[in-house]
């Protein structure tokens, strides 16, 4: 029995050696075939190109009225008459307030009875002077007598220019209570209502804003004003719309402004706290969208296209030592750390770091990382441009 038994144990054991040989060797042949050498990923790319563009330069710039005014009551009084609507676009000269002007046009008439009364006064100071100048001549009247006739006489004439004087403030004052639109623009939100008192003391009634041109005020720093100069041949001494540089808006919703505008003024000096230099441009704002207080981008065009390195935006990515490019030499990926310029449309102007005709990555960024082998695919160019 131990014979037999020690028998079939050899017998299984050399069954399932045979079994094992039999499986290792047909396991060796299917790995062979079903893990065959992955190829490079393939990768879409663009040339880098030079081309002849026409680089600007951006600003926060802020819209500024040309004109306007707080609308103050130079004459205490009831406020008597709103002529026209919160909002309304009014002329030059157009009425907008009235105060009452009882008072007023009665301090008038008793300027006018006081001017009469010391013309009246003088006329007869005047007769009374004639006379002792006669008298003086013959030898009638001392001369101290006449000096004192001649004394009221020119007191009488001063008395009519003071007199004078009061009518003059006196119209003047009547003027005030009719409040005209000094330029034409748009009045503001009223303050007070018909029937209130207003004065001198008191807010101002409203306040109105020329609509058309506007300024806008953009501040420019040191580099960048001698890059403007050099660029574009600015002089704050004599600058002026003919010999200024087109520029343009960006609008709060992203919107391009039709119009172009010039630079009418640059500040004389840089201002220590910021270290930039005011500057000032100016719109004709014909269709009075660009209104006061708006903030927008200002963009200050170069006189001439130039030629430059240009990469398109999606090939450009970014870490903490700046922005690079990813770029196929030989099929291997490279990385290559670039300066950049502005950005034209969905392009950069590249300023350093690359080279024109060199290939970068723009779409398959995520497959690929430096050193690996790729397939580059040259992308299509644009409709418009091909």
């Amino acid at each position: 029995m131990p014979f037999l038994r020690l028998a079939t144990i050899s017998r299984s054991f050399v069954l399932a050696s045979l079994t094992s040989v039999f499986l290792a060797g047909c396991s060796d042949g299917s790995d062979e075939a079903a893990a065959p050498v992955a190829p490079p990923p393939s990768v879409t790319v663009a040339k880098v190109s030079s081309q002849d563009v026409r680089q600007s330069a951006r600003f926060v710039g802020q819209i500024a009225a040309v004109d306007q005014v707080d609308l103050v009551a130079r004459v205490s009084g009831f406020l008597e008459k709103k002529a026209v609507p919160d909002g309304t676009v009014v002329q030059v000269g157009d009425l907008l307030f009235s105060i009452e002007k009882a008072q007023y046009q009665a301090a008038v008439t008793r300027a006018e009875a006081d001017l009469a009364s010391a013309k009246a006064d003088a006329a007869l100071k005047a007769a009374d002077e004639k006379r002792d100048k006669d008298l003086l001549d013959k030898g009638h009247v001392s001369e101290a007598a006449y000096e004192a006739t001649l004394a009221k006489k020119q007191q009488a004439e001063a008395a009519v220019e003071a007199a004078q004087s009061d009518l003059e403030q006196a119209k003047l004052n009547l003027s005030y209570t009719d409040i005209s639109a000094p330029f034409p623009g748009q009045i503001g939100k009223t303050t007070y209502s018909v029937g209130e008192v207003v004065g001198p003391s008191t807010e101002p009634l409203a306040k109105l804003i020329r609509l058309a041109p506007v300024y806008v005020n953009f501040s420019v720093s040191e580099d960048q004003y001698l890059n403007a100069v050099k660029t574009h041949g600015l002089n704050p001494a004599n600058i002026s719309p003919e010999r200024s540089p087109a520029l343009s808006l960006v609008l709060p919703n992203g919107e391009t402004y039709g119009e172009t505008g010039k630079i009418v003024y640059i500040d004389n000096h840089v201002d220590p706290t910021t270290g930039t230099i005011s500057f000032r441009g100016q719109f004709d704002n014909k269709d009075t969208k660009l209104l006061s207080g708006t903030y927008v981008t200002v963009i200050l065009e170069a006189p001439k296209a130039e030629t430059a390195l240009v990469v398109p935006q999606a090939a450009v990515q970014r870490d903490q030592q700046g922005p690079f490019a990813l770029v196929v030499t030989d099929k291997k990926v490279e990385q290559k750390y670039i300066e950049l310029g502005q950005q034209i449309e969905t392009n950069y102007v590249v300023t350093n770091g690359l080279k024109d005709g060199e290939e970068v990555i723009v779409e398959g960024l995520q497959k690929v990382r430096p050193g690996v082998e790729v397939t580059p695919v040259l992308a299509s160019k644009p409709a418009e441009q091909s």
